[in-house]
C-alpha cells in the first residue's frame, strides 16, 4: 500500500474525450426541490476526488511494486528506474499524486499491474513463466481488500469513494499480431484484418468485459462507492519495437513490412472500436450513484503529443534507449519513449495531465 500527499503544479493543454457515462450539468442546475431525497439524487460525486486509487495492466502502468519471488523477472533491469521500464515514475504514480492534491488529502494508491500481463494468459501467453494476468491481479485485489477493510486504520480508506483504472491488451495485440505476420509472406492488402483475426480481438474483448463485470459486482466492493476508469490501447505502429519487428519478418520486402505495420493498425482499433462498445453496454449495468463507469482514449493523446512534441516538453518522437550493449541517452526527459515500446517518464507525467483534466471535465 503506498500513500502519497503531494504537491504539483503542473498544467498542460485542454483535453477533452467524451465519456460514455454523461454527467451534465443540468442535474445539477433544476430548481430546488422541496424534497431534500429529490436534492440527494441530483447529486453527483465528483471525479476527482477519491480516498483509493487500484490499477491493473501490464508495463505501461507497472510502478516497480513488490511481487513474489518467481515474478521478479518481469522487474525491469537497470538503467532503468526502480523496476520500470521507464527512466522514472509512470503515469499513475502522476496520477495518485494529482489526485491526492486535488482533494487535498492522503490517497491510497494500490498498484497490481505487471511487464508482460496479458487479460487471460490462457489466450495468448505462450510464455512458460507468465506473470499475473489481469484476471489473477483482480482476484488478488478482491482478496487483499477483505484483509484492508477489516482493518481499524486501512479500513476507512475505503468509506471514500475507490477509482479503478484497468488498461490491457498490448501485449495480447502483440503476440496475435507476431502470429499472424510470422512467416505469412502473402498477406492480401484487401483484407489485412481476416475475420479469424477479428474473432480473435473479439475474444480477447469479452474476456476483459467478463472480468470488469466480476470485479464490479463481486460482493466485497458491494458496499463501496467505485468508479471505473477503461483506457484504449494506443497506436503502437510508431515504436521501434513493431517497425523492427515488421522488418525482420517481411524479410527485407518493404512492401510486405508496410503491410504488417497497417496489421498491426487494423487490429489496434478493432480492440479499440469493440472495447468501447462492451464497456457502452456496461453502464446499463451500473448503478446511477455508486458505481459509474468512463472511458480514457489514449490514441487521441498520443496523437496529440506526435502532432506537438513540443508543446509537452518533447524534442523527439524516438527512443532513449534502443539497444541494451549501448548506454541510453544523457536526456530520456527530451524523448517521448525510454525504449523500442514504453514511453518516457515526462510522456507519462503528461498523460497523468491529461488524464486528471478528463477526470476534470467529467464534473462539468
Amino acid at each position: 500500500m503506498w500513500i502519497s500527499k503531494h504537491r504539483t503544479c503542473n498544467r498542460f493543454i485542454r483535453f477533452v474525450v467524451s465519456p460514455l457515462l454523461v454527467i451534465t450539468k443540468a442535474s445539477c442546475l433544476v430548481d430546488s426541490p422541496s424534497d431534500p431525497s429529490e436534492l440527494q439524487e441530483s447529486f453527483q460525486p465528483s471525479w476527482t476526488n477519491y480516498s483509493a486509487f487500484i490499477v491493473f495492466g501490464d508495463s505501461y502502468s507497472d510502478n516497480g511494486h513488490p511481487r513474489s519471488p518467481e515474478d521478479q523477472p518481469s522487474l525491469a533491469a537497470k538503467p532503468a528506474v526502480g523496476g520500470r521500464f521507464c527512466d522514472g515514475p509512470v503515469w499513475d504514480e502522476y496520477l495518485a499524486q494529482n489526485l491526492s492534491n486535488s482533494a487535498d488529502s492522503n490517497i491510497t494508491f494500490l498498484n497490481y499491474a505487471y511487464n508482460g500481463a496479458h487479460i487471460r494468459n490462457k489466450l495468448s501467453n505462450q510464455s512458460p513463466s507468465p506473470v499475473p494476468d489481469t484476471a489473477a491481479q483482480i482476484q488478488t485485489y478482491l482478496t487483499d481488500l477483505e484483509k484492508y477493510v477489516q482493518h481499524p486504520i486501512s479500513g476507512k480508506v475505503f468509506e471514500g469513494r475507490i477509482l479503478h483504472a484497468l488498461w490491457i491488451g498490448i501485449n495480447p495485440i502483440l503476440a496475435i499480431w507476431r502470429s499472424a505476420s510470422s512467416g505469412n509472406q502473402t498477406l492480401n492488402a484487401d483484407t489485412l484484418l481476416t475475420p479469424e483475426l477479428a474473432e480473435t480481438l473479439n475474444t480477447q474483448v469479452e474476456e476483459f468485459s467478463k472480468q470488469l463485470l466480476q470485479l464490479s459486482n463481486n460482493p466485497s466492493l458491494s458496499k463501496f462507492q467505485t468508479d471505473y476508469m477503461v483506457m484504449t490501447i494506443p497506436p503502437l505502429t510508431n515504436t521501434a519495437l513493431a517497425l523492427s519487428q515488421s522488418s525482420q519478418a517481411s524479410k527485407g520486402d518493404v512492401t510486405l513490412a508496410q503491410q504488417y505495420i497497417e496489421l498491426l493498425a487494423q487490429m489496434t482499433d478493432h480492440f479499440n472500436t469493440k472495447l468501447v462498445e462492451a464497456v457502452q453496454k456496461m453502464t446499463r449495468q451500473f448503478s446511477w450513484h455508486k458505481r459509474r463507469i468512463t472511458v480514457f482514449d489514449t490514441v487521441d493523446f498520443w496523437d496529440d503529443v506526435r502532432s506537438a512534441p513540443q508543446r509537452f516538453g518533447i524534442q523527439s518522437l524516438g527512443s532513449c534507449y534502443t539497444d541494451p550493449n549501448k548506454p541510453p541517452c544523457k536526456k530520456p526527459d527530451l524523448y517521448m519513449y525510454w525504449d523500442i515500446l514504453h514511453p518516457s517518464s515526462i510522456f507519462h507525467a503528461n498523460l497523468s495531465n491529461a488524464i486528471m483534466q478528463f477526470l476534470d471535465e467529467l464534473n462539468e
